[in-house]
């Protein structure tokens, strides 16, 4: 993982507060106090290289299974090609902010979709192991 794509996956993963054109206001979560710096700092490869924090998958892995669902030998489940090509960011305890980088990990995005803001980091165990399972077997 090079500085730049680093830089590419902090600013994308910002918190932002839009409004739309009915009046409506969309909250994105993501990092609001923590600074680019900081953010690369907390980065180690040795932990992005373990793959997926709660099923193991790697993020080579993760780009293959991508590249299946846009060559169409499986069905596209990424949106449209916006998400799986790496793994992404994710938070163990959905009640915390992206700013408590302690509690920031790297995740898969079958993980990531599945635990979404729902399951806390040791709930979402069981499920995991089954994901882990099932990516391993695909080929």
């Amino acid at each position: 993982m090079t500085k730049k794509e680093l830089i590419k996956i902090f600013k994308q993963k910002k918190y932002k507060k839009e409004e739309k054109k009915n009046g409506k206001i969309v909250i994105t979560q993501g990092f609001e106090k923590a600074t680019e710096d900081k953010f690369l700092k907390w980065f180690e490869t040795s932990n992005f290289e373990k793959g997926c924090h709660y099923c193991g998958t790697s993020n080579d892995k993760s780009f293959k299974l991508y590249q299946l669902q846009r060559t169409g030998k499986r069905h596209d489940a990424t949106r449209g090609g916006k998400r799986s090509k790496r793994l992404e960011l994710d938070r163990k305890d959905p009640s915390l902010p992206y700013d408590n980088l302690k509690n920031v990990v790297w995740c898969c995005y079958w993980c990531n979709n599945a635990k979404s803001n729902f399951f806390a980091e040791k709930e979402f165990e069981p499920i995991a192991k089954a994901i882990g399972r099932v990516i391993k077997s695909i080929s």
